[in-house]
């Protein structure tokens, strides 16, 4: 029940974000639902660059921080990658791609 409940907080961050026009495209969770890793996904390596560099990161991670606090969850760590990158990296496959990204 609670997975849901962590799926359905980050959702609602996820649908905020995307309105934003960072190239925010959108996320998903790695682990268990006490203590996920979130990744934060763009379209592009350029949009990606562009928003940690205009400290989008921070505002991220406070959105997730606060949502995750409503189901009494706390993010592990927060990643940030690309559909670009997946591309490049791992011919669009997903599983690979996030099993690579540094998640410690």
């Amino acid at each position: 029940m609670t997975e849901r409940k962590l799926v359905a907080v980050l959702t609602e961050v996820c649908e905020e974000l995307k309105q934003d026009d960072s190239g925010f495209s959108w996320l998903t969770h790695i682990g268990h639902w006490r203590s996920p890793t979130i990744v934060a996904v763009f379209n592009t390596q350029a949009q990606l660059t562009t928003a940690l560099s205009r400290k989008w990161d921070i505002d991220f991670i406070n959105r997730v921080n606060i949502a995750l606090g409503t189901i009494k969850s706390s993010a592990y760590t927060c990643r940030f990658t690309s559909e670009e990158a997946c591309s490049v990296k791992n011919g669009g496959d997903w599983d690979r791609h996030l099993s690579q990204l540094d998640l410690h």
